[in-house]
């Protein structure tokens, strides 16, 4: 039986990634299946790839110094082989360097040909000799370039976050993004007490910590792969970042309240809900998609909800009965997740944050007309960018006069509320995730 080379694997996702606008963790997860690889090996991948796949521009500006043409000009294959090779000598002390240049050099015969063999272990020892030819763009000339190549994302991100967050907040929040994502769960009450999840973990000799601010969520310290954890598998915990708990809070569902979830999938945020409700109350889930909806079913089953009726539609227009509640965690182009979605840098585009806005309005007219007088919608995204944000509701009071904000600090740790009333997370502020929420009444 051949040997797994898990280089090999991480190269062939990264191709996929770059000629196929493939999705990092899913095609990760993909592979992984494929050849069947053990926790090791698929951590190992996984960092190679993530690690790669974010610091892509930093990389690429590196090797200019040491190619004759332009890294554009040669294949993927070799591209990628040069980028692995590259991260594995700056970025993973537990690999000598001697390691990173042959095991790329055995890549470049499987993937390449005579010429670019030379050309990789040419370029990669070169690197090692010559470190200090590396010149990095002036910050002082050129500073929106300058921390994009440094840190490895696109200008257009950059400009924005500069003039939200400025120099220091930029440099900082790009640092907390090129983190390795960190593993969290909330406890799911509904089948286990925190008394007996905290001895499982312990018994499984799982390192963790509570939440900073909200006491049934864990920060994982060990080095375990989440979704093969037993207590995963039984519903007794669900992958999720603290922040998302926020909008639920925000919310504040009461018992035999009618609440609609507009964009439901994958049912974090729902399954949520159904447990602080003890499984009472109605809960409406609602996506656009039958595929999403399956996902949405699987993980109320394995949390043991059951208070959901499941309606797929378009949330833009979707009509029902009028509900007490409506929580709507609208679509949106992800700029608060970026550490966790390596490719999102790269994929994401300046325009697509208009688009989303004008999606992300029409469904919260449309929320507008489904909530009781009285009642109540929270609007949430996992985005940093104010256009989808703090414009949104904006503009949602100035055109409808019968609904006003109401200050998320009476019902979150104050903490994450900002001078608006408004709840903003962020990864450099509070080891979060990027999340926005405003509550609105219908007065």
């Amino acid at each position: 039986m051949k040997k797994i080379n898990p280089r090999e694997i991480a190269l062939k996702i990264l191709y996929d990634i770059e000629t196929k606008s493939a999705f990092a963790n899913e095609t990760i997860e993909l592979y992984s299946d494929k050849y069947n690889l053990s926790s090791l090996d698929r951590r190992f991948i996984r960092e190679l790839v993530n690690g790669v796949t974010k610091l892509r521009r930093r990389l690429d500006y590196i090797l200019s110094f040491f190619l004759k043409g332009d890294i554009g000009d040669l294949t993927p294959w070799i591209r990628n082989i040069l980028r692995l090779g590259l991260y594995q000598i700056e970025y993973l002390d537990r690999v000598p360097d001697r390691a990173a240049v042959d095991e790329s050099v055995k890549l470049a015969k499987r993937f390449g040909h005579k010429g670019t063999v030379g050309l990789v272990n040419a370029v990669l020892r070169n690197y090692l000799r010559d470190k200090k030819r590396v010149v990095f763009p002036s910050m002082e000339k050129y500073k929106v370039k300058a921390i994009g190549t440094i840190y490895s994302f696109p200008d257009w991100m950059i400009e924005d976050w500069l003039r939200q967050l400025r120099e220091e907040g930029t440099i900082k929040l790009c640092e907390a993004f090129n983190q390795k994502a960190k593993l969290s769960f909330r406890l799911n009450s509904l089948k286990i007490d925190q008394k007996d999840l905290e001895r499982a973990l312990d018994r499984k000799n799982i390192r963790y910590r509570r939440g900073d601010f909200l006491n049934n969520f864990y920060w994982i310290e060990s080095k375990i792969d989440l979704e093969y954890l037993f207590l995963f598998s039984k519903g007794y915990i669900y992958a999720q970042d603290e922040s998302a708990g926020f909008p639920v809070l925000l919310l504040d569902p009461k018992p035999g309240e009618a609440i609609l979830d507009m964009c439901s999938a994958p049912g974090g945020k729902l399954t949520y809900m159904a447990e602080l409700l003890k499984n009472s109350g109605k809960l409406i889930a609602l996506d656009i998609s039958s595929e999403r909806m399956k996902k949405i079913k699987e993980n109320c089953k394995r949390l043991g909800v059951e208070n959901v009726s499941f309606e797929i539609g378009d949330a833009q227009s979707y009509s029902t009965e009028p509900v007490d509640k409506i929580l709507l965690d609208a679509p949106c182009s992800g700029l608060g997740v970026l550490g966790r979605n390596s490719d999102a840098r790269w994929q994401k585009k300046k325009e697509d944050i208009k688009r989303l806005a004008k999606i992300q309005s029409a469904i919260l007219f449309n929320a507008s007309k489904l909530v009781k007088k009285g009642g109540v919608i929270v609007y949430t995204t996992c985005s940093l960018a104010e256009e989808e944000n703090e414009k949104v509701i904006e503009q949602f009071l100035e055109q409808r006069k019968g609904f006003k904000k109401e200050d998320a600090s009476d019902f979150v740790d104050k903490r994450v509320v900002n001078e608006k009333g408004f709840i903003r997370t962020y990864p450099h502020l509070q080891d979060l995730d990027g999340t926005f929420a405003a509550r609105l009444r219908r007065v």
